[in-house]
């Protein structure tokens, strides 16, 4: 069955990337672009969450916390993805699954993707 990816990213042109790579890899990808539709959990639950971008009134910490936070959501692996030096420490602490630190490559991303729900072994 195709896992579900639900990519929280406010640029287009970083959506389309996400939508060109992931489904040739045998992802679906769902996509949330502003704070009121996560906030209200106004989406399908995903098998998996990449936070790329922060939101006007959210950062990518506080996105992760609220998806955490969320009785349908909290057991939803997240990784974020961002180029904030220190996030690796900011990460942990607000529940990521996983951190992806840009610039990264379109293989570091699947595998951290494939890694998140479970699919190879290994820690992460």
């Amino acid at each position: 069955m195709e896992k579900t990816i639900l990519i929280i990213e406010r640029n287009t042109e970083t959506v389309f990337f996400y939508r060109k790579l992931l489904p040739e890899h045998g992802y679906a990808i769902e996509h949330v672009s502003s704070d009121s539709q996560l906030l209200k959990y106004d989406f399908h639950i995903p098998d998996l969450f990449i936070i790329n971008s922060r939101f006007l009134t959210l950062n990518e910490c506080e996105i992760c916390q609220h998806l955490k936070n969320g009785p349908l959501t909290k057991d939803v692996p997240v990784i974020i993805i961002s180029g904030t030096r220190n996030m690796d420490v900011m990460a942990k602490q607000c529940g990521a699954t996983a951190l992806v630190e840009k610039p990264f490559t379109s293989a570091n991303l699947l595998a951290v993707i494939k890694r998140c729900l479970g699919e190879t072994g290994g820690q992460l």
